[in-house]
């Protein structure tokens, strides 16, 4: 069952995570929710990855994620897993995703 409104379900589940001292910030979402999650996390720094549950290696996004983290700790990082069940689903969200120009990444690695 979807909750009413995702984007809070999405905005309690890290409140809580922080609430319980959790330093990483992660919420699985659905692909259709990329749009509302990016403008309702506006201040995040964000780090999204379609995967499809059992059959992703998530080892190198959780990498990718304590990188971005450790590199401004003052500033919330969050990665958000969108759940896709095939693979045409994950290339149609990763479509949608919002695509980090080379220069953004190099200040990210800068801050290192």
């Amino acid at each position: 069952m979807k909750p009413k409104n995702p984007i809070n379900a999405i905005l309690n589940a890290l409140a809580s995570q922080q609430r319980q001292g959790e330093t990483s910030l992660i919420v699985r979402i659905e692909p259709d929710l990329i749009q509302d999650a990016m403008n309702a996390l506006r201040d995040y720094r964000k780090l999204f990855a379609p995967i499809i549950p059992r059959v992703t290696n998530t080892q190198p996004i959780y990498g990718a994620y304590e990188e971005m983290r450790q590199a401004d700790v003052a500033q919330h990082t969050i990665s958000l897993f969108v759940e896709c069940q095939t693979i045409e689903e994950s290339r149609e969200a990763r479509d949608r995703l919002p695509i980090r120009h080379s220069s953004e990444w190099r200040s990210l690695n800068n801050g290192i």
